[in-house]
């Protein structure tokens, strides 16, 4: 049996500046590697059903759940069967990546979230709204795919009519869609307040994020004390208890109210695979260092697990450019 202490998900052998990182971590950590792509996934899976491999962690970042065909999702599921660890954990992450059901998480758990309004699959295709979804949901609001990802079937400017909703849903006929009022966010010293926060394991990175450009810039503490963005630290470490993954990311805007109120507000929810594609690859990837510190801290804390050490489940950390 070929026996790998950590195992990491990544379709391709191109663009994979995080998985040489973690390839290279775990050779200074001495802890074998396995990397699994289109090249290996059969071969893998087929180990895994066999017993000819065994996977003590699996880092995940290709699994698609509502895909039954995926062969990442069944490699996920093939190393928890096996009493392994996933990171995020299958079960978990299918609940977790269902907009449908994080918005009412959300909800239950006092978080404020923009107005929207679920339909389910099964609801016949000519929808027609009450006049008081549309005067919550304003016009143009969006529609987007319960189970959907990457920003696919995404419809920004929504107008309601019935022929709008069915067209949106024909993406996907299988799944739930959720009508969303749009946000319009604030701004602090010209900057807007759009933002994506990164969880990884008792780590906390915020980030200022543009929804239109993609551009990241990792915040500095400075910044966090100067403007005061605590519910930050406490949507995601909200997000992380009712989820149960250790690593995921949350899309949050902050809106005033009329009142001049602000709300700090997850737009997308949880995205479970983090895209850790560099800036030094992509303008709209991460800053390298985000890489860095993630993979870091994701194969420190997986040695701690192969030790039986305790990992904190409990006590968060805030990190900072």
């Amino acid at each position: 049996m070929k026996h790998y202490n950590i195992a990491i998900n990544w379709n391709s052998l191109d663009d994979c500046y995080f998985t040489n990182i973690v390839k290279k971590l775990c050779k200074k950590k001495k802890l074998s590697f396995l990397w699994i792509h289109d090249g290996n996934s059969k071969e893998t899976l087929r180990g895994l059903y066999n017993q000819k491999i065994h996977i003590d962690i699996l880092i995940d970042t290709d699994a698609t759940y509502n895909d039954p065909e995926d062969i990442y999702s069944r490699i996920c599921y093939a190393v928890k069967d096996s009493g392994d660890m996933v990171i995020n954990d299958p079960d978990n992450t299918q609940a977790a990546i269902n907009k449908a059901v994080m918005y009412y998480k959300l909800v239950s758990l006092g978080i404020p979230t923009p107005y929207t309004t679920v339909i389910r699959k099964w609801q016949p295709k000519k929808v027609l709204l009450t006049e008081k979804q549309k005067v919550h949901l304003g016009i143009p609001f969006i529609i987007k795919p319960a189970q959907g990802y990457g920003q696919k079937g995404i419809i920004r400017q929504a107008t309601g009519t019935p022929y709008c909703i069915a067209k949106a849903r024909s993406f996907d006929p299988k799944d739930d869609f959720l009508l969303q009022r749009r946000v319009k966010p604030v701004f602090f010293d010209n900057k807007k307040c759009w933002f994506r926060v990164f969880r990884v394991f008792d780590r906390i990175l915020p980030c200022w994020w543009d929804d239109k450009t993609n551009r990241y810039e990792h915040m500095s503490e400075y910044e966090f004390k100067k403007y005061k963005f605590d519910p930050f630290f406490d949507i995601t470490v909200k997000i992380a208890q009712v989820t149960g993954m250790v690593w995921f990311s949350t899309e949050i805007a902050i809106i005033k109210s009329r009142k001049g109120i602000f709300y700090y507000m997850p737009i997308d929810y949880v995205n479970d695979q983090c895209d850790m594609t560099p800036v030094s690859q992509t303008p709209s990837g991460i800053p390298n260092h985000v890489a860095h510190f993630t993979a870091r801290t994701l194969i420190e804390n997986s040695l701690k697990i192969l030790n039986n050490k305790k990992v904190n489940a409990e006590r968060y950390m805030l990190h900072f450019r």
